[in-house]
C-alpha cells in the first residue's frame, strides 16, 4: 500500500487515487472530525464572547418555565463565578432584588469522579431586597414558594455541600397581620444554617393573638451555635395594646432561644427558652392606670406544632413592677406583682391554661382616707385563658398594713372612745390567712376559708368572718359577719347578710349591736338595723326602726344623770352620719326615762326630737321635748310627778335649756338650765311664778304629797323660787317658799289664812334653816283657835318641829320639839303641852254637848307615838287647876255600880265601862251615883291617858268633890222606913253637900273617834286623821 502525506493532498489538484477504498473513508472522517472540532471551537468561542447573554437567557428561561418571572444581567462570568444584577418576581412587586450578586462555583466532570455540573460555592448578595410574608404557616416568598419545596423535596446529593450566603446591607420587606416591616441586615449562612444576623427593624407594629406593639427603631440579631438560634430584639415601644390594656410609650427587649429549624423538623418546633422585657411610661384599662411600669417575663419549655399550630408548654413566671398607678380616686404609689407557673400550656389560638402562683406587693395605696403602706398577697391555684374568659380559682393569705384618717387625727379633748377609735383607724394591719380567690365568667368572687383579723397598733381588734353559703365578695357585692373589740374600742357585733359596691360606695343591709363607753356617755348599749352607706370619705345609717339605747350613767361629776333608757327612732334623715371626722346621731327618742340622783328626780314616758355629734368645735346638741314625766326619785316624794316640755341644746361646750313643767295641762313652772362642760360649772333654776289654788282649780295636792294634809279645795297662792348649783368644789341647791293666806282643810279643821315664808337651805334632799315658821289666822278644832303657829325645820328625811302653839279655851297648846320622819314606816314620838286651857269651850264644840257639861281648867301633858299602827298615847296625864264642874246626864250613863267611894260607869258614846262591881245593894245606891254624876261640884280632877290594844284608849278618873245640884236636896225619913228599909226600894233625893270621891276607869273606842272626826272633816274637805283599821 502507498501513503499519502496529508501536504500533497492539501497542495495538490484532485488525481484518482491510487489507495484503496478504507484509505479514502479514514480521510472523510478525519476531515468530519475537523469540521466538528472547528465547529466546537468557533462555537466555544461564540458561546464565551456570548456567556453573559446565555446564561441571562438560560437562568431567565429556567425560572420562567417555573412560572416565575425574573430579569438578570451579568457584568462578569467565568470558569470560578459570575457577578451581576439580579431581579426575581414581578417588576412592579419583585420577590428579590440585588443591585450586586457575586456567585463562586466551580465545574466539574469525569477528572473529578463526579458528572459535568457546576457546585455553587458561594453566594454574596449586596444591598438585596427580599420580599416576605408572614403567614399561619410560616414565611411566605410568594411565586418562589413551589421552586423551594421542589428543592426541599428533591435528595441531596451525596457529597454535595451547600454554598455559604453572605448577605451585605440587605434589607427585608416583611409584611405581617399587622402591617409591614422593614429590617436591614447583614447576614451569613453556611452549609445552609443562618450562622450570624445583624440589623435594625425600622418603626413598625408587631400583632399577635391580642397583642399589638407600635415599635419604633429596633436592632435584631441572631446567632446559631450548635443547631440552636438565638434570636434578639430590642427597641423602643412608641405605643400599643394587650388585650383591652393600652401601652404607653416604652422599650421592648426579647430574646429567644430554640433548635434552629432543618428538614427533620417544622419551624418552631423544640425546646425553647425566651426571655421578654416591656417598659412604658404607662398602662391603662378604661379608668386604670399605671405608670412608669416594668414587665419582664422569662420561659423554659417546649414548642411543637410548627407555627401554624404552635403549642408551647413549660414553666414561666411574669413580673410586673408599677411605679404609681391610680383607679378614680384609688391611687398606688408602688406595686410589684409576679405570676409563676410550673406548667403552663399556650396554644396559638386556643388560650393560655395551667397552674399559677401569683405574688403581690403594693405600697403607699391610698383611696379617698384609706392609705395603705404596705400590700402583700401569695396565691396559688389553677388558670386558664380561652375565648377570651379568664377564669382562675387561687387560694393563699393575703396581709395589708397601713391606716383610715377619715374620722381626723386625735384632738386634746377627743372622748377617750373617740380617741381610741382615731387611734385603731390610723395605724393597723389586716390578715387574711385564707382567702379565695375565684374568676369565670360571673368575675370576680372572693371567700374566706378562715375569719381575717384587723389589729390596730392601739391594741384593738376587727374580725371579719364568712357567712355560710355566701361569699364575701361576688358580683359587686358580698355578706360578712363582723366583730369589733379591745383596745379601748366599742364592742360592736355587725351582721352584714348583703352589700353592694356603687360607684364611690358602699351600700349594706346591717344589724349591729354596740356596747360601750364613749366620753362622758358610759355603759352605752344599742342595737339598730338598717341600711350602712360607706362612701365619700364617711358613712351614714338608716334605721328599719326604732333602736332601744341605753346609757347607764352620763358623767358629769355630781351632776350625773342615770340609768338612761331610750328608744331612737328613724326621721327623714340618717340615724347616724360618720363624716370627715365629724358624726351625727338623731331621730325621735321615745320611751326616754333617766334619773338624775343629784336633783332626786327622773324622766319618764320621755318624748323628744334629738341631734347629737361631734363638730371640729366638739360636741353639740339640739333636744326638744315634746313630752315626759318630772318624777320625784326621793325617799319621801317632794312632788308629784309633773309634765315636762322644752328645748335643751349643747354648743360651744354649754348646755343651755328652757323647760315647762306642767300639772293636768296647767302650768306651774319654769326651767332654765345652764352648764359649762370646760369647768363643770352649771346650774337649775325653778320659777313657779304666783300658783293660785282655787276651788275647781289647781291644788297643792296636785303639786305635791307633802300637802296631803291640806284638804281640798284650798284657796289662796304660794311661790316657790329656786334651784339647783354645782362646779368642781361640789354642788348645792335652795329656794324660798311664800305661801300667801292660804285657806284650807286640815285633819284637825279649818285653816284660814296660813302664811310664811320657808327657806330651802337644799332640795335634794329637803332641807330647811332653823326656825322656819308657818303661821295661820286660825284654826277651827273643836272650837276656834287662835292664831296657831308651828316652827320647824326640814332635814332632808325628817320634819324637825321646834316648837308650835295655839291659843284655846284662855290658856295654849303647844308641842314639844319632835322629829318626824318622812318615812312611813317609820315610827316616832312627839309631846304636848296644854296650860290652863278651859275644856267647857271645846266639850261644848263636841258631839258629846247634849249629855256632857264640864267646866275645867286643866293642864299637863299628852306624849304620843305616830307609827305605822297609827296615833297612840303613852301615859299622858292632865289635871284641873281649879275648881270645876262635871255634869254627865243621867241618859248618858248606863250600868253604873257604886260602893263606897268607888264607882264604875260606862258612859254612852264613850264607850263600855271596863269594870263594874257586884252590886247586891238596892237600885238606890245606883241612883245615888246617878245624881251624883250629874251635878258635881269638884276641886280634884285627874285623868291618866294611855293607848290600849284594839285601837281603845283607856282613861282612869279621879273626881273629888260633892253633889252640888242647883236646888238644895235633903232626905226625910220616918222610924217605920228606917225599920222596914223599904226607902231603898224608892228613889231618894241625894242630899247636896254629899260628898264624892269617885274612880272613873273606862276605855274608849280612840280608833273609832279618831275615823269618825276623820270622816267629819274630810266631809269639810281636809285629809285623813287617822287610817281606819282594816275591815
Amino acid at each position: 500500500m502507498t501513503q499519502t502525506s496529508s501536504s500533497d493532498t492539501r497542495a495538490g489538484s484532485p488525481v484518482p487515487d491510487p489507495a484503496p477504498r478504507g484509505s479514502r473513508r479514514r480521510r472523510r472522517v478525519g476531515w468530519a472530525l475537523g469540521v466538528i472540532i472547528l465547529a466546537l471551537l468557533a462555537t466555544l468561542a461564540a458561546t464565551y464572547l456570548a456567556r453573559r447573554a446565555l446564561a441571562r437567557e438560560a437562568l431567565v428561561a429556567w425560572l420562567d418555565a417555573r412560572g416565575v418571572e425574573a430579569e438578570a444581567n451579568f457584568e462578569a462570568i467565568g470558569p470560578r463565578g459570575l457577578v451581576g444584577e439580579l431581579r426575581i418576581g414581578p417588576e412592579a412587586a419583585p420577590i428579590l432584588t440585588a443591585e450586586r450578586a457575586a456567585v463562586g462555583y466551580h465545574i466539574t466532570g469525569p477528572w473529578a469522579g463526579r458528572p459535568f455540573g457546576v457546585e455553587l460555592e458561594q453566594v454574596e448578595l449586596f444591598a438585596p431586597t427580599i420580599f416576605v410574608r408572614l403567614t399561619p404557616e410560616g414565611p411566605s416568598l410568594g411565586a418562589l414558594d413551589s421552586l423551594v419545596e421542589e428543592f426541599r423535596r428533591r435528595p441531596a446529593r451525596p457529597g454535595a455541600s451547600s454554598p455559604d450566603i453572605i448577605v451585605h446591607d440587605g434589607l427585608l420587606r416583611l409584611e405581617h397581620a399587622g402591617g409591614r416591616a422593614r429590617i436591614h441586615a447583614d447576614a451569613r449562612m453556611i452549609e445552609g444554617v443562618l450562622v450570624s444576623l445583624s440589623g435594625r427593624l425600622e418603626p413598625t407594629r408587631l400583632t399577635l393573638d391580642g397583642l399589638s406593639l407600635d415599635l419604633e427603631e429596633a436592632r435584631l440579631g441572631l446567632v446559631t451555635r450548635d443547631g440552636r438560634a438565638s434570636a434578639s430584639l430590642a427597641g423602643g415601644l412608641k405605643s400599643g395594646r394587650i388585650g383591652d390594656i393600652s401601652v404607653g410609650r416604652g422599650a421592648l427587649s426579647l430574646a429567644l432561644n430554640g433548635p434552629y429549624p432543618d428538614g427533620r423538623r417544622p419551624l418552631g418546633e423544640g425546646p425553647i427558652t425566651a426571655v421578654a422585657n416591656l417598659t412604658a411610661s404607662r398602662l391603662r384599662r378604661d379608668s386604670v392606670e399605671a405608670e412608669a411600669v416594668n414587665v419582664s417575663g422569662s420561659f423554659r419549655g417546649h414548642a411543637s406544632g410548627g407555627l401554624a399550630a404552635l403549642a408551647v408548654r413549660g414553666e414561666g413566671t411574669l413580673r410586673a413592677d408599677v411605679k404609681q398607678g391610680r383607679s378614680g380616686d384609688l391611687h398606688v404609689g408602688a406595686l410589684s406583682a409576679t405570676a409563676q407557673s410550673q406548667d403552663i400550656t399556650w396554644r396559638r389560638g386556643d388560650g393560655v391554661s395551667g397552674d399559677l402562683r401569683l405574688s403581690l406587693i403594693g405600697q403607699r395605696v391610698t383611696t379617698g382616707a384609706l392609705a395603705l403602706t404596705r400590700l402583700a398577697a401569695d396565691l396559688t391555684g389553677q388558670m386558664a385563658r380561652e375565648n377570651g374568659t379568664l377564669t382562675a380559682t387561687l387560694d393563699g393569705p393575703v396581709s395589708l398594713s397601713g391606716g383610715w384618717s377619715g374620722l381626723g387625727p386625735v384632738r386634746a379633748d377627743d372622748v377617750e372612745t373617740l380617741a381610741a377609735i382615731k387611734r385603731a383607724a390610723q395605724a393597723f394591719s389586716v390578715s387574711a390567712p385564707a382567702l379565695r380567690l375565684a374568676h369565670g365568667q360571673g368575675g370576680l368572687r372572693v371567700g374566706l376559708a378562715a375569719p381575717a383579723v384587723l389589729r390596730s397598733v392601739s391594741g384593738g381588734r376587727l374580725t371579719l368572718a364568712p357567712r355560710a353559703a355566701k361569699a364575701v365578695y361576688a358580683d359587686g357585692g358580698g355578706a360578712f359577719d363582723l366583730r369589733v373589740e379591745y383596745g379601748g374600742l366599742p364592742t360592736v357585733d355587725a351582721q352584714i347578710p348583703d352589700y353592694q359596691l356603687a360607684p364611690g360606695a358602699v351600700r349594706a343591709r346591717t344589724s349591729l349591736s354596740v356596747e360601750t363607753d364613749f366620753g362622758p356617755m358610759e355603759g352605752v348599749a344599742a342595737a339598730v338595723g338598717g341600711d350602712l352607706t360607706i362612701g365619700g370619705g364617711g358613712l351614714s345609717l338608716r334605721a328599719d326602726a326604732c333602736a332601744p339605747i341605753r346609757m347607764d350613767r352620763f358623767e358629769a361629776g355630781d351632776t350625773s344623770v342615770e340609768d338612761i333608757r331610750l328608744a331612737l327612732c328613724p326621721g327623714a334623715s340618717p340615724l347616724i352620719v360618720v363624716k370627715d371626722g365629724q358624726w351625727r346621731i338623731s331621730g325621735r327618742a321615745n320611751s326616754i326615762s333617766a334619773q338624775a340622783p343629784f336633783l332626786q328626780a327622773g324622766l319618764q314616758d320621755g318624748v323628744a326630737d334629738l341631734v347629737f355629734g361631734a363638730q371640729p368645735s366638739g360636741l353639740y346638741a339640739d333636744v326638744s321635748v315634746m313630752d315626759g314625766r318630772l318624777v320625784d326619785m326621793a325617799d319621801s316624794p317632794r312632788s308629784n310627778p309633773l309634765e315636762v316640755a322644752g328645748d335643751v341644746n349643747l354648743a360651744d361646750e354649754t348646755w343651755r335649756g328652757e323647760l315647762a313643767l306642767a300639772s293636768d295641762g296647767r302650768s306651774v313652772a319654769g326651767v332654765e338650765l345652764a352648764h359649762d362642760a370646760a369647768t363643770g360649772v352649771g346650774a337649775v333654776d325653778v320659777d313657779t311664778g304666783k300658783l293660785v289654788f282655787a276651788e275647781d282649780g289647781l291644788q297643792p295636792i296636785d303639786l305635791s304629797p307633802l300637802a296631803a294634809a291640806i284638804g281640798s279645795p284650798a284657796t289662796g297662792s304660794a311661790q316657790f323660787t329656786g334651784g339647783f348649783q354645782w362646779g368642781p368644789e361640789g354642788g348645792r341647791s335652795g329656794g324660798e317658799l311664800t305661801v300667801f293666806e292660804l285657806d284650807f282643810a286640815s285633819p284637825a279643821g279649818a285653816v284660814r289664812g296660813l302664811s310664811g315664808d320657808l327657806l330651802f337651805t337644799s332640795l335634794a334632799p329637803l332641807e330647811t334653816a332653823p326656825g322656819q315658821e308657818l303661821a295661820a289666822q286660825q284654826l277651827q278644832l273643836l272650837a276656834p283657835l287662835a292664831t296657831p303657829r308651828v316652827t320647824f325645820q326640814l332635814l332632808g328625811q325628817s320634819l324637825e318641829i321646834a316648837g308650835g302653839a295655839v291659843k284655846v279655851g284662855g290658856g295654849t297648846v303647844s308641842i314639844e320639839p319632835m322629829s318626824v320622819p318622812f318615812d312611813g314606816s317609820q315610827a316616832w314620838r312627839g309631846e304636848l303641852v296644854v296650860e290652863g286651857v278651859q275644856l267647857a269651850d271645846i266639850v261644848e264644840a263636841t258631839p258629846f254637848a247634849d249629855h256632857v257639861s264640864l267646866s275645867a281648867r286643866v293642864s299637863g301633858r299628852l306624849p304620843f307615838i305616830v307609827g305605822p299602827d297609827g296615833f297612840r298615847l303613852v301615859q299622858g296625864r292632865l289635871a284641873a287647876i281649879e275648881p270645876g264642874r262635871l255634869s254627865i246626864r243621867r241618859a248618858a250613863l248606863t250600868d253604873v255600880s257604886a260602893t263606897g267611894g268607888d264607882a264604875t260607869a260606862a258612859v254612852e258614846g264613850l264607850g263600855e265601862a271596863a269594870a263594874v262591881a257586884p252590886a247586891e245593894e238596892t237600885n238606890t245606891a245606883v241612883e245615888f251615883a246617878y245624881q251624883a254624876m250629874e251635878h258635881l261640884a269638884f276641886d280634884l280632877l285627874d285623868a291618866e291617858v294611855n293607848s290600849l290594844p284594839g285601837g281603845r284608849l283607856g282613861v282612869l278618873f279621879r273626881v273629888r268633890g260633892e253633889h252640888s245640884p242647883p236646888q238644895r236636896q235633903e232626905i226625910r225619913l220616918t222610924l217605920g222606913e228606917l225599920i222596914r228599909r223599904d226607902f231603898l226600894n224608892r228613889e231618894l233625893p241625894l242630899p247636896s253637900g254629899t260628898k264624892v270621891d269617885l274612880t272613873l276607869d273606862t276605855s274608849l273606842n280612840l280608833d273609832q273617834l279618831l275615823a269618825d272626826y276623820a270622816q267629819a272633816q274630810a266631809a269639810r274637805g281636809s285629809g285623813e286623821v287617822q287610817t281606819p283599821e282594816p275591815e
